[in-house]
């Protein structure tokens, strides 16, 4: 494991905090058998930390380092609704527009590009579709991966309920195509990464510069692990984004300044929330609120706005403090096996959060001291 400050802990519970929680982060690759882990705290008026474990390759022949970037799986929502909220915002579109006035999509024609954004639309899952064998390697158009949750039909009324809903967003990413005339990835650059300056992130097929953590899979029939980083085109607009850690949790924190050169503001995103049924369809709904791509939380015990994300083999999520300006962003990389542990065992991530936030917290007691 190694840390990396940019400042010096004002006092001896800040200091064993961060002794602590990288131990956890050591943890993940040592004792869970995880690749490799990254960690990092932003606390407004403190500084930055970040925690590294493990290597960025199969081989271990590198090891993971503080700039690194990742797949940052379903964190991607936020930044497709962000766009489609830009757009309404310039006039381009309403997201109470029912989606068939952009796309021509055998839905529900009830449908509006909001129920896709706050996961209330009521569609089948492509994921539980698509079934055991299916191959994310494959480049599947964004329309054959709609057509693999047809056959759920409509699990419940447009706008009754928070569902997550990958398809959904799938859809939205398509909107954005139809709206703005150019490929999805192309107008999160123009809307979303060029404003912010940003140098890391890439979303759409589009791969930022810079050194990634590989994670890898091996596949039914196929002895030879695969490296899973390329094959995100099954994710789309869902969970295709690619960024490092300083880049994501820029990306969010932005919702915390009001001088933000994007001009949106958490409360435009999280103004209007919806929560889950007491048994929803996909299981990780469970216990969430949620607002235009993003959700509420409690890891640690305070109210934080945020993602989890989650591809092939790649785990991380980006979480932010609004009050006491706090962002902490994490990612695991593991090689997936047929006979492999559980993934809620060798990714126990309500851990992870929860520890990367207390640690956030002990720092930001320090502006007090």
């Amino acid at each position: 494991m190694t840390q990396h400050l940019n400042f010096k802990p004002n006092s001896s519970f800040s200091g064993d905090a961060l002794g602590r929680c990288a131990r956890v982060v050591d943890d993940f690759v040592d004792r869970l058998g995880n690749l490799g882990a990254l960690l990092t705290i932003d606390v407004a008026g403190i500084g930055r930390v970040t925690f590294t474990a493990g290597h960025s390759d199969l081989g271990r022949r590198r090891a993971v380092q503080p700039g690194d970037l990742f797949h940052i799986g379903s964190q991607s929502k936020t930044i497709t609704a962000m766009v489609l909220f830009l757009m309404a915002r310039d006039g381009l579109l309403d997201l109470d527009d029912p989606v068939h006035l952009h796309l021509d999509l055998p839905i529900d024609r009830r449908i509006t590009v909001r129920h896709l954004l706050m996961n209330s639309s009521g569609l089948g899952e492509f994921l539980l579709g698509a079934g055991p064998r299916f191959d994310m390697r494959l480049d599947i158009a964004p329309r054959d991966l709609i057509a693999l949750a047809w056959p759920q039909g409509q699990i419940f009324e447009p706008g009754e309920r928070f569902d997550y809903c990958n398809t959904g967003w799938i859809i939205a990413a398509m909107v954005i195509e139809a709206v703005a005339g150019q490929p999805y990835g192309a107008v999160c650059a123009e809307r979303i990464v060029a404003p912010l300056g940003l140098g890391h992130t890439g979303f759409g097929g589009i791969v930022p510069d810079g050194e990634v953590m590989r994670g890898y899979a091996t596949l039914p029939g196929d002895p030879v692990p695969v490296d899973m980083t390329p094959h995100l085109g099954w994710a789309f607009g869902a969970g295709d984004g690619i960024a490092s850690a300083a880049d994501i949790i820029a990306i969010y924190c932005s919702l915390l300044d009001r001088e933000s050169p994007l001009g949106i503001t958490l409360e435009d995103l999280t103004g209007r929330t919806m929560k889950p049924s007491a048994k929803p369809y996909f299981a990780m709904s469970l216990g969430t609120e949620y607002g235009l791509g993003l959700e509420r939380r409690a890891w640690a015990g305070r109210e934080v706005w945020g993602h989890p994300g989650s591809t092939m083999s790649t785990r991380s999520a980006t979480w932010i403090d609004a009050e006491l300006g706090i962002g902490v962003a994490s990612c695991v990389t593991t090689h997936v096996e047929p006979d492999g542990p559980p993934d809620d065992l060798r990714y126990p991530r309500a851990q992870l959060f929860a520890m990367a936030l207390n640690t956030a917290y002990a720092l930001a007691a320090d502006r007090g001291s």
